[in-house]
C-alpha cells in the first residue's frame, strides 16, 4: 500500500516518537522509510561557508544514527537533510522528491482542542501535503504502538454524509486490507437541545423533532457504505452515536482500542480554521490514537453534507 514513508526529525525525543509508527506500517506494507531533518544557518555566524558544514554535518550525523538503529531491524532507509525554508515547505518538498506516500510525525499537543495545531508544523504540513499524514500526540508515546501490530488492527473512520468526509474512506479500506484489519464506521448526531453551528456560521439550538428522521438516516447512510466494504471482503461495522462529535470519535477509539482515527480534514489554517473549529484536532487532543488526516486534492469548502445542517454541523470534518 505505501512505499516510502517520509518521518521529519528535529533531533528531540518528541520528534522520534514518530519513528515507532512509521516502522510499524512499514513492517506491515513493506513500505521503506526516509528520515529528513531540516537545517538552518545560526543567526550571527562569522564564517558562513564553516557554520554551513557544520551544521549539515551534525544533521548527517544524527540521521545516520536513528537510521542504523531502523535499519538494524531490516527495513530499507534513506536520509534527507533539506536546508531553510520553513518546516512545512521543506516537509512538503520533500514529500515530491522522494515520492513519499504517507507523513508520520509527532506533536506537541500543546494548543488545547479548539485551536488544536494553530501556528504549529504539524498543522501547516496537514495543510500543504499531498498526502496523508499520521499525527502522533508526543504525550502519548509508543504507548499505543502495539495496537498496529495487533493481528487484526481496529481503524475509525467518522463519517458525516459529505464527500469530504468520505474522502477517508479508501485509506482506511487500504489500510484495512494492507493490515488485516477491521473498520468501524462512526457517525454522530447531535442529542435533544444540543448547541449547534447553524449555516452561516450561526448558533442555534437542536430541537430534536426530527432526532428519530436524523437517527434513522444516518444508519442508512453508513449502512450503505458497510455495505460496499464487506462486498469487498473486509471486516467492517457501523454505528451511530449521539453528542459531541469529537468526544463520540473518541470514545468509540477507545472502547475498540483502535490503532488509529482515519479522517478527513478541509486542511484550513489560521483565522478561518481557527473560527470554523476543528473536530479532527479535538480527536487528536482528547483522544489516545493517532489520527491520519487525509485532505482531497481539491476541497470543496461551499459542499453541504447529505443530510441537513444541524447533522453536518455536528461532525463536520475539521
Amino acid at each position: 500500500m505505501f512505499q516510502n514513508i517520509l518521518v521529519p526529525l528535529d533531533g528531540s525525543f518528541v520528534g522520534e516518537t514518530a519513528l515507532p509508527y512509521a516502522s510499524a506500517l512499514a513492517a506491515r506494507t513493506g513500505a521503506s522509510l526516509t528520515l529528513v531533518r531540516a537545517t538552518h544557518m545560526p543567526v550571527g555566524v562569522g564564517d558562513r561557508s564553516s557554520e554551513y558544514q557544520r551544521v549539515i554535518a551534525e544533521a548527517e550525523a544524527y540521521l545516520s544514527t536513528q537510521a542504523a538503529a531502523v535499519v538494524a531491524r531490516g527495513f530499507v532507509v534513506q536520509t534527507g537533510v533539506p536546508f531553510g525554508g520553513s518546516p512545512a515547505a521543506w516537509i512538503a518538498e520533500e514529500v515530491g522528491m522522494r515520492k513519499a506516500d504517507l507523513i508520520v510525525m509527532a506533536t506537541h499537543d500543546r494548543s488545547g482542542p479548539n485551536r488544536w495545531l494553530h501556528g504549529s508544523v504539524a498543522e501547516a504540513v496537514v495543510a500543504q501535503a499531498g498526502v496523508p499524514v499520521l499525527l502522533v500526540r508526543a504525550t502519548e508515546g509508543v504507548r499505543r504502538i502495539e495496537r498496529l501490530d495487533a493481528p487484526r488492527p481496529e481503524l475509525i473512520v467518522p463519517l458525516d454524509g459529505s464527500s469530504l468526509a468520505e474522502a477517508a474512506v479508501p485509506l482506511g479500506r487500504g489500510l484495512a486490507k494492507a493490515l488485516g484489519g477491521h473498520i468501524v464506521l462512526v457517525g454522530v448526531i447531535p442529542t435533544p437541545g444540543q448547541l449547534v453551528a447553524e449555516q452561516g456560521g450561526a448558533i442555534g439550538t437542536y430541537v430534536g423533532s426530527d432526532h428519530a428522521r436524523l437517527e434513522s438516516e444516518a444508519k442508512a447512510y453508513l449502512e450503505a457504505i458497510l455495505g460496499s466494504l464487506t462486498a469487498s471482503g473486509l471486516s467492517a461495522e457501523a454505528t451511530v452515536r449521539q453528542g459531541k462529535p469529537a468526544v463520540e470519535i473518541g470514545e468509540v477509539a477507545r472502547e475498540h482500542g483502535a490503532a488509529a482515527v482515519v479522517m478527513a480534514t478541509h486542511g484550513r489554517t489560521g483565522l478561518v480554521r481557527t473560527l470554523l473549529g476543528s473536530v479532527a484536532g479535538e480527536v487528536l487532543h482528547l483522544g489516545a490514537s493517532p489520527v491520519i488526516l487525509v485532505r482531497p486534492p481539491e476541497p470543496r469548502p461551499a459542499e453541504e453534507p447529505i443530510r441537513d445542517s444541524a447533522t453536518s454541523a455536528a461532525l463536520a470534518p475539521g
